[in-house]
């Protein structure tokens, strides 16, 4: 008899991972392509459908063959995405205009209008202001800077229902993407159509795929088209997959009531499930029902975090990868030996996290990073370690965040690139004060979407108990106490700089941006 299998599929930033598991979680195989992403300008980030498909089925057939099973022992698929990434396409899907990333910022302006509107839909931003990244922003800017494509569009969606209809031919939404970015509250009466009049796009609404599903859901089965691109049996059950971070929760069982998790990558994420509805400023939610249902959600992230690191590597440490191949390790692990001796503060060194505006709790996408403390005794070493300290800075601002509305998280399940960075980790750890869950499988995104595709597949009843079946946990990061104390001097500083800079700021990027 032959042994059953589902597969994951992690839309990310930089590249499409692809992983097939068993259905108790055990890994079967990985499998990597790059995607590449496009800056036309300042705050600007883009890319191509047509890439996202072809890497989708060059990475799923790689997949397969390196598992060595029979595509028709994989019983079902799911998948996450970034968000708010933004698709103006025709109703086959056919892109008008290159995919606007969840990091770009082109819709400043208009966010701030939708900020200063005073609305009551924006007790989900706790009445502070409003994502340039979200998907109302994005479509008032295609509605009045790209005006012919809005018009031409027969679907204004994000990636996740683009995919979702790639696969299957089906157009829907998923209550997680348009909960936390579209303004969507199932338990106030759903779409704020009032709200989308007076930001002068209600018409967006027709153009939104009209069928929502939840999370686990079977949202079809693979097109013929799509089960030749894949590489499997055309019917394979197709999962109702959503947003990476939260699709990540899943893959680390931070699904239930007081849980809080930390989702790292590109950006950082921190996602906290509870019963409760938190409108508080500097905290994003409550999102209702949004992961499971009778759970809401709240949120607070940071839009530049693994991408500062990647770019320090990539401008400033291209000659230390023959040293790293030599010695058989990352380039990372090199970096961290020669980091791992510095005192915390590194030296009077600090590092503001802000290098693609900031998400929350001040959600301004003016702002860029900055870096004080330099002089003639600063190494590449106190670099690297300023970035990793800035950014848990970053983290722990919104921690604070959730502090004060009355969610204190005890622990955190941590998961993503950061958590193969045993000092980055500790790092977090030292400047939270809070210790760190760290699970078995850290290829959380992944491993989430095949446990949604579990349940669509039938293999479980719910969420709940998919989770449970497939999720392991390895160890437990404790924050150092004299390390914590060190850190909370440089935190209080800090904590002072937006408040100080943040006008000077504002100006800078406005000039360069004339």
């Amino acid at each position: 008899m032959s042994k059953k299998y589902v597969m994951g599929i992690d839309y990310g930033t930089n590249g499409v991972r692809v992983g097939i598991f068993d259905l108790q979680g055990k890994e079967i195989v990985f499998s990597t392509e790059d995607l590449e992403t496009v800056i036309p300008h300042n705050g600007w980030a883009e890319q191509s459908t047509i890439d996202w498909w072809q890497a989708l089925g060059k990475v799923s057939k790689n997949a397969i063959k390196k598992a060595g099973i029979a595509p028709e022992d994989i019983i079902a698929l799911s998948y996450d995405v970034t968000s708010c990434t933004v698709i103006a396409c025709d109703r086959s899907g056919n892109q008008l205009m290159n995919a606007i990333l969840w990091m770009d910022l082109r819709a400043t302006k208009q966010a701030a209008r939708v900020s200063a509107s005073g609305d009551p839909t924006l007790r989900i931003t706790g009445y502070g202001k409003v994502s340039p990244e979200w998907m109302l922003p994005k479509a008032m800017w295609l509605k009045e800077k790209a005006t012919d494509v809005y018009n031409k569009a027969d679907i204004i969606c994000e990636a996740a229902d683009w995919l979702g209809y790639k696969l299957t031919n089906n157009w829907a939404c998923n209550i997680n993407n348009i909960s936390i970015r579209w303004f969507y509250d199932e338990n106030n009466g759903g779409w704020p159509v009032d709200f989308y009049n007076r930001m002068g796009v209600g018409d967006v609404l027709q153009k939104f795929p009209q069928k929502i599903n939840r999370l686990g859901d079977k949202l079809g089965t693979l097109t013929p088209a799509a089960a030749a691109n894949l590489g499997l049996p055309e019917g394979t059950i197709v999962g109702q997959g959503g947003v990476d971070a939260n699709v990540g929760m899943i893959g680390i069982g931070a699904i239930h009531n007081n849980d809080t998790a930390l989702i790292t990558g590109t950006s950082h994420l921190l996602f906290a499930v509870t019963k409760n509805n938190v409108n508080k400023r500097g905290v994003w939610g409550t999102y209702s029902n949004s992961l499971t249902r009778g759970l809401n959600l709240v949120e607070g992230g940071q839009v530049s975090t693994g991408s500062i690191t990647k770019w320090f590597v990539k401008n400033m440490c291209k000659d230390l990868y023959p040293e790293a191949k030599k010695q058989g390790i990352s380039i990372y692990d090199l970096l961290n030996k020669s980091a791992q001796d510095i005192a915390p503060g590194s030296d009077g060194l600090m590092m503001t996290d802000f290098w693609q505006g900031n998400r929350s709790p001040y959600t301004d996408g003016n702002i860029r990073g900055m870096m004080y403390g330099l002089s003639l005794r600063t190494t590449r070493a106190n670099i690297y370690r300023a970035i990793m300290e800035g950014t848990s800075y970053g983290t722990y601002n919104i921690i604070q965040s959730f502090q004060e509305s009355g969610f204190a998280p005890k622990s955190i399940i941590i998961c993503g690139g950061a958590a193969y960075n045993d000092l980055f980790m500790q790092i977090h750890a030292d400047v939270a004060n809070i210790p760190l869950k760290v699970p078995t499988q850290l290829e959380a995104p992944c491993i989430g979407s095949a446990i949604i595709a579990a349940v669509a597949g039938g293999a479980y009843k719910d969420l709940f108990e998919a989770t449970d079946a497939m999720v392991t946990y390895d160890r437990v990061i404790n924050p150092i106490p004299e390390n914590h104390e060190k850190y909370q001097k440089y935190y209080e500083l800090y904590k002072q700089i937006y408040p100080l800079y943040s006008t000077w700021m504002n100006k800078v990027t406005e000039l360069a941006q004339e």
